[in-house]
């Protein structure tokens, strides 16, 4: 994913340059560093976005100011970093963030600014939660930290009706969004986080190719939302139960779990794989696999069938 984005950054440079009103010598050295191995915020991956956008649009002015913002980003000190959404260092990116996440749209789930107290706590539990998966599962954790450059904490209106508890996008590759106010324990924290670095996986299958060539007209029952969804949100929702399920059995198999961990690891073990056949009917009574598509998810029904 890193690569590629570095190699569409050199394409526009090779054919946009006399035409958009852009210092390309910091865009490039960005691009450079993508290549050698640097870490970016995601914010790299939706300022792309937008300058893609907006060149189709013939905004050659928008397109320029989105590229000097790509020129101006610097390689994270450390990864995953951990931040805030109110946090002053994202002050800069936090429309584009809240945009392409569809924070502000998706069923109502408006998020807010958390309370530093609540970060504080969360920040403790997610160390903690890490800390065990690295212990117990240290294959996910090495995927999680190779995928993960920015986990973003937001809160969230109580009294919403629907409520945002985490979530991921293409187009911010290798940022995670997490509402301090879930997830409570550390066993919540490895599942969620088994959860969202498969997404991100998925989006990294899917950079060639669709994982569906179903249209995103039609909407199907979802096994892990409320409301109905694409193919292609169905797709990733159980493909993810399963690699859920694999993560509870890690941790269920390393022995380090108290008989509490143990009792909440079996229940979401089994509300996993619930989820994984209710999504499964669904993907193949409707879906239209593209060949990545059917390689990851026939991956995933093996495990099943395996366990």
């Amino acid at each position: 994913m890193r690569s590629l984005l570095a190699e569409s950054i050199e394409h526009i440079h090779e054919r946009g340059a006399e035409v958009l009103d852009v210092d390309f010598a910091p865009v490039l050295r960005v691009a450079s560093g993508l290549r050698a191995g640097h870490r970016y915020a995601p914010a790299v991956f939706g300022l792309y976005k937008e300058a893609i956008e907006a060149i189709a649009d013939e905004d050659l002015p928008a397109a320029s100011d989105r590229l000097q913002r790509f020129g101006a980003e610097r390689p994270l000190e450390s990864t995953p970093e951990i931040i805030a959404l109110g946090d002053e260092a994202l002050a800069a990116h936090r429309a584009l963030l809240v945009a392409e996440l569809g924070l502000e749209t998706t069923l109502g789930c408006g998020v807010c600014d958390p309370e530093p107290a609540a970060v504080a706590d969360f920040t403790a539990r997610l160390a903690a939660a890490r800390g065990l998966m690295a212990r117990a599962i240290p294959d996910l954790a090495a995927e999680f930290d190779a995928l993960t450059t920015q986990i973003i904490l937001v809160g969230s209106d109580p009294q919403a009706k629907m409520q945002f508890d985490g979530g991921s996008s293409y187009m911010l590759w290798g940022g995670l969004f997490l509402n301090v106010a879930f997830h409570p324990n550390e066993v919540a924290l490895v599942e969620v986080l088994a959860h969202e670095s498969a997404h991100m996986l998925l989006f990294g299958y899917a950079a060639d190719e669709p994982l569906v060539n179903n249209d995103d007209e039609p909407r199907y029952r979802s096994p892990l939302r409320v409301d109905p969804r694409p193919m292609d949100g169905i797709y990733h929702a159980t493909y993810v139960s399963a690699r859920m399920h694999w993560a509870m059995s890690q941790l269920l198999a390393s022995g380090v779990l108290d008989a509490a961990g143990r009792a909440q690891a079996e229940a979401a073990r089994a509300a996993d794989a619930r989820n994984f056949e209710d999504g499964y009917a669904v993907v193949a009574e409707h879906g239209d696999l593209t060949a990545t598509g059917a390689a990851a998810m026939q991956a995933a029904r093996g495990y099943m069938d395996a366990v």
